[in-house]
């Protein structure tokens, strides 16, 4: 019986969320949106500082821009490095993807990025994200006449 139990809440737990660590809260942050619409309560719940006053801020048009990422298909997401001090820890990270139109793959991205994240009441927060490099290949020909 006890070895039933312990089973069970061992398949419980592996199937939580483990938002306990900060490459953990950054990966769901990142894997939520890809491919999705994510809503303005969904970003704010997840960042603080800087981004949280940038989203504040930011106009309802801006904020649908950056939340639409119907057209992007997730290829690879790395940790790079990571550094951390106390409750805050810098990650460095790498995001390949699809840029899709028509179901079509147009583009191949890889960026790099720098996120700052913050330990606030055990909950890992996004506070700022800082571009390290981008790289788009088009995979198909370009028509700049159109």
């Amino acid at each position: 019986m006890k070895l039933i139990v312990l089973l069970l809440i061992l398949i419980a737990s592996s199937c939580m969320k483990n938002d306990l660590s900060p490459e953990a809260a950054l990966k769901d942050f990142v894997d939520s949106r890809i491919g999705q619409v994510v809503d303005r309560e969904f970003v704010l719940e997840r960042v603080t500082g800087k981004m949280l006053q940038s989203f504040e801020n930011m106009s309802p048009e801006d904020f649908e821009k950056f939340a639409d990422m119907k057209n992007i298909k997730m290829d690879s997401f790395k940790i790079l490095s990571k550094s951390c001090h106390d409750k805050k820890c810098f990650i460095t990270y790498s995001v390949s993807y699809l840029t899709k139109t028509d179901e079509k793959a147009q583009f191949s991205s890889e960026v790099k990025k720098i996120a700052e994240m913050v330990q606030i009441e055990n909950k890992w927060l996004i506070s700022d994200v800082s571009n390290i490099k981008t790289y788009h290949e088009s995979l198909e020909p370009i028509n700049p006449l159109e």
